[in-house]
C-alpha cells in the first residue's frame, strides 16, 4: 500500500509519539525513578516527557522543552516549543526560531527517532535551575516540501548542553539553553 505524500510526515510523527509513550510507560513500569539531583545518571532515550506534569521540576522542564524540540523540528513549528519557555522573547525561544529559520532555507525539517540525556546535573537557586547534560539524539533529514527522507537515519555524536529555567509558580520553563560540541 502506498501513502500519498502528504499523509507521510503526519504519520511518522504519531508513529514516533506512539513509541516514545510506550517507551515511556515501559520505563515506568520497570520500576525508573529519578537520580539524587547532581548524581549523574544515564537516562532511556525518550521523545516525550512524563505526561504527569512536565514542569514540575527542572528535570522534567529540560525534557519537555527537548522533546517539543525534536517534534517542531519535524514540522517546522517554533510554536510547539512555547509552553515551555519562559517566553516568546526568551533566548531559547528565539534559538529555535532561528534552528527552524534556518532549517527552512535550505527546504528540509528532521525527524527525530531518539534522544538520550546522560550525566544530568542539577543546580537549583532561589527560583532558578542550571539544567547540564550529555545529548545524545538520533533522526534523519527530510525534504520540507515532500516529506521525503534525505538521508538514512543517524546518531549524532554527543554534545554538552547547559539549560537555564526559571520557576514560574510551580512550573518551571526554559530561559535559555547553550550546546557545545
Amino acid at each position: 500500500m502506498t501513502i500519498p505524500e502528504r499523509y507521510r510526515l503526519p504519520l511518522v510523527a504519531v508513529a514516533s509519539l506512539v513509541v516514545a509513550v510506550l517507551v515511556v510507560g515501559a520505563i515506568l513500569l520497570v520500576g525508573g525513578s529519578p537520580q539524587p539531583s547532581g548524581s549523574p545518571s544515564p537516562t532511556p532515550a525518550s521523545l516525550s516527557p512524563s505526561p504527569t506534569d512536565p514542569g514540575s521540576t527542572p528535570e522534567s522542564a529540560t525534557r519537555a522543552f527537548f522533546a517539543a524540540f525534536g517534534r517542531a523540528r519535524g514540522t517546522d513549528d517554533p510554536s510547539i516549543v512555547r509552553p515551555y519557555v519562559t517566553s516568546e522573547e526568551s533566548d531559547a525561544y528565539r534559538s529555535v526560531r532561528g534552528f527552524l529559520d534556518g532549517q527552512r532555507s535550505l527546504n528540509k525539517a528532521t525527524v527525530i527517532t531518539a534522544q538520550r540525556f546522560d550525566n544530568l546535573d542539577i543546580q537549583l537557586g532561589q527560583g532558578t535551575a542550571t539544567v547540564s547534560f550529555t545529548f545524545v539524539e538520533a533522526g534523519y533529514d527530510i525534504d520540507l516540501g515532500t516529506g521525503q527522507p534525505r538521508e538514512s537515519p543517524i546518531e549524532v555524536p554527543p554534545f554538552q548542553v547547559t539549560v537555564e529555567l526559571r520557576q514560574e509558580g510551580s512550573t518551571w520553563l526554559v530561559d535559555a539553553y547553550e550546546s557545545q560540541q
